[in-house]
Formats: C-alpha cells, structure tokens, sequence
C-alpha cells in the first residue's frame, strides 16, 4: 500500500513551498524588489498606449475661422480703457461736536503725565513756530475730532479764552474738551468745568 492521500498532498506541497522560499531568500530579496517596481512602472504606462493618450503625429489641423457681422447689428460697446490715477477727494472738515457752537460743554484738564509727548497736531505747532512737546506752558486743547489748529472761544463765568486744538482727547464720555494746565488756570477751573464754546 502507498502513503497516505494526506502525506501525498504534504509531499506535493513541499516542492512548490521550497522553490518560494529560495526565491524569497534575503539573497533574491533586491532582485524581486527591482522586478516589481519595473512591473509597477510598466502597469502605468500601458493604459497611456491602450487609450490613445501618447501624442501621435496627426495630419488633422484646427483652423480658427472668423465670421463677418451681418450689416445693422451692432455689438454693445465696452468701456474704452482709461489711465486713471488715484482719485484723492479734498479733505473734508470732520463733523461739529455733539454740542453745537455755543452750546454748553464739560470740560476736564490734562497734565504731568503727558508732559514731553509729541502732540498730535505737531506739523501744525512746527508750522506755526510753536514747541511740538506738550509742556506745562502749552497754550491749548485737545479734540477728538476737530481739525489741528482750529480756534475755539471758552467761557467759564467772566473770563474768555481762545486757544487751538492742538491734542487728540479726551477720551471718557461726556467731556468735550482737554484743556492745558495754563488754559485751565486760566480760565480758572476746577477739574471739571461747564463752558460755554464757540468754534471760530
């Protein structure tokens, strides 16, 4: 009697399970690694082949064609190019104070804390030959809004005084103005004063 029908399958296996092996020993391994990068290369080019999209000389030529215009039609008109430069619209003076001229205003003063800063309205000061630093001696106010220079008239009690916006301020609600400690001594206030204002 011969082997059994499972040892003949085992037998019948080994030889094919033995050629494997040899062919995945470390020895094959670049060998199989440069085969299949050559098969990955080559599997991409042959749909360009099958599909046509490899250029080929072709004797078709494409002609662009011009058509003349039926007479009485005409095409709408587009705007002709124009070099423009930049438009710079004239400076526009900036909106009145919430309090209108000559209306009744509160008013509060700044000092030592800002002494030596650069004022704002500098280019006005410098024009008009005046230190640019805000100093104890500077003779003005600060705005949010008005333009540098812009004369206003203040009122407390009996005395007048008009002084320049020279400063951005103040800056807490309900305060139209930010005097200079000369303007506030003044025009003898107190840390908070109700003027009567007049933009000249």
């Amino acid at each position: 009697m011969g082997r059994p029908v499972n040892e003949q399958i085992c037998v019948a296996c080994a030889r094919p399970l033995g050629a494997v092996r040899a062919l995945l020993s470390p020895q094959r391994a670049s060998l199989i690694a440069r085969a299949g990068v050559a098969v990955f290369g080559f599997s991409l080019v042959i749909p360009m082949f099958v599909s046509g999209v490899v250029a080929r000389p072709s004797a078709s030529v494409m002609v662009a064609a011009t058509t003349e215009l039926r007479a009485g039609y005409d095409l709408p008109r587009l705007p002709e190019p124009v070099a423009r430069s930049r438009v710079v619209l004239p400076a526009t003076e900036p909106t009145q104070p919430a309090a209108a001229s000559g209306g009744l205003v509160t008013v509060s003063w700044y000092g030592p804390g800002f002494y030596e800063n650069r004022l704002p309205c500098w280019q006005w000061l410098a024009a008009n030959g005046l230190p640019i630093q805000f100093l104890p001696e500077t003779w003005g106010i600060a705005h949010k809004s008005l333009p540098c220079g812009t004369m206003v008239t203040l009122t407390h009690g009996a005395t007048s005084v008009t002084v320049p916006v020279v400063d951005r301020g103040p800056y807490v609600a309900g305060r139209e103005f930010d005097l200079s400690p000369r303007v506030k001594a003044e025009l003898n206030c107190t840390d908070l004063c109700t003027v009567v204002m007049q933009i000249r």
